[in-house]
């Protein structure tokens, strides 16, 4: 069946040129219609196109009759238009996301992801002039925890994983948890109300601290793995859509009686995926784990000892959250994802089990909230 590709840049466009046409009329109506808006910067971005035919197959109905305003007059050419980022937020989690993309061809693969450059040049520009020019005011919140479960794996001191790990993996969340209480001392927090003040110098404020640039990352640094879908880099824009109106106040519909929409905001999202390594990490990361953060765990000694450790990363997430209209950072989330080899001993009741090595995952999650002034702002 054939799948379109559009960009959502051509929508916007269109419902522009259309309310564009109906404004022009020289109706005296006070009714007060909506205006589309567009995005201030064409970054490619795209969206795949599918047909109702196409999703029946795959999602329940309950899912397919939130994709179609007037469900009641499906038909099998139908379409909807949904972003990457929409389908991985929708149904990222659901049995059924594999066979959604299934439906995208390798060329529509090819066009989402060629425009990576160009998405990492409009990001780093973006914070970089947010660090070094201080135009919005910061506020931030950090958290740091400990994934539990089966990524918890107990080894010898010889590297041999040990038996009854269920066992000793019970210890260690009593450990942790009993660590992680005091963890926001080390934690970089600075609520809305605090925020910081206009042109404030923001050096030691966002990643990386002390640096005067926020993000030296390439293309080089990014981190790809087809088999799972990992896209180093890409951006949706999502638009908030209100109906259009007639000039008596009514939802205006088209020939065919489907309602015609306007976009009144549009949100832009863009995601990278950086590198497991230390050096493309802190392009764009400050990594102080083992001068802070760390050190936390010596309060649990009543569990176990910490010797030493080591921390190796594994593939580290931002997230950006701009307004598409105004090229404004809305937030930016650093996730840090880390798995760290230590060799403990246990103490106490626990003291039986020994000195082993032990290796467990956790992150450090840092989220800065920017705000701009107003246009009447001084």
């Amino acid at each position: 069946m054939k799948k379109n590709f559009i960009r959502i840049i051509a929508l916007v466009l269109a419902l522009t040129m259309l309310t564009v046409s109906f404004a022009g009329c020289g109706s005296t109506s006070s009714v007060n219609r909506p205006v589309a808006v567009e995005s201030k910067t064409d970054l490619k971005d795209v969206s795949f196109v599918f047909t109702y035919g196409e999703l029946k197959n795959i999602l329940p109905g309950d899912k397919l009759a939130t994709l179609y305003e007037n469900f009641n007059k499906k038909t099998d050419d139908r379409e909807v238009s949904l972003s990457y980022y929409e389908l991985v937020s929708k149904y990222g989690s659901e049995e059924y996301f594999d066979d959604i993309l299934a439906l995208i061809s390798d060329e529509e693969w090819a066009q989402f992801t060629g425009n990576q450059q160009e998405i990492l040049d409009y990001f780093n520009s973006m914070i970089n002039d947010i660090k070094a020019n201080g135009i919005a005011r910061v506020s931030y919140s950090e958290d740091f925890w400990i994934n539990h479960g089966d990524g918890v794996v107990f080894k010898s001191e010889d590297g041999t994983e040990l038996p009854d790990q269920d066992k000793f993996r019970a210890a260690f969340r009593l450990y942790a948890d009993n660590s992680l209480k005091g963890i926001d001392s080390f934690l970089m927090n600075l609520s809305q109300e605090e925020a910081t003040e206009f042109k404030a110098d923001l050096t030691d404020v966002i990643y990386p601290l002390g640096e005067k640039t926020a993000s030296t990352l390439t293309l080089a640094d990014l981190y790809t793995d087809e088999a799972t879908n990992t896209f180093p880099i890409y951006t949706s824009v999502v638009p908030t859509m209100v109906h259009d109106l007639t000039e008596d106040g009514s939802n205006l519909e088209d020939e065919d009686g489907e309602y015609i929409f306007v976009p009144s905001e549009l949100y832009r999202t863009i995601n990278m995926v950086v590198k497991p390594d230390e050096a493309s990490v802190k392009k764009a990361f400050t990594i102080r784990e083992k001068d802070g953060i760390m050190e936390q765990f010596k309060v649990a000694e009543t569990y176990m000892i910490l010797n030493s450790f080591e921390i190796a990363f594994t593939p580290c997430k931002i997230t950006a959250g701009i307004n598409a209209v105004t090229d404004e950072m809305v937030y930016t989330t650093y996730e840090k994802n880390m798995v760290i080899t230590a060799n403990i001993t246990f103490t106490g009741a626990l003291a039986e089990y020994g000195t082993v090595v032990v290796e467990f995952p956790c992150t450090s999650s840092l989220t800065y909230n920017f705000g701009w002034a107003t246009t009447d702002a001084e």
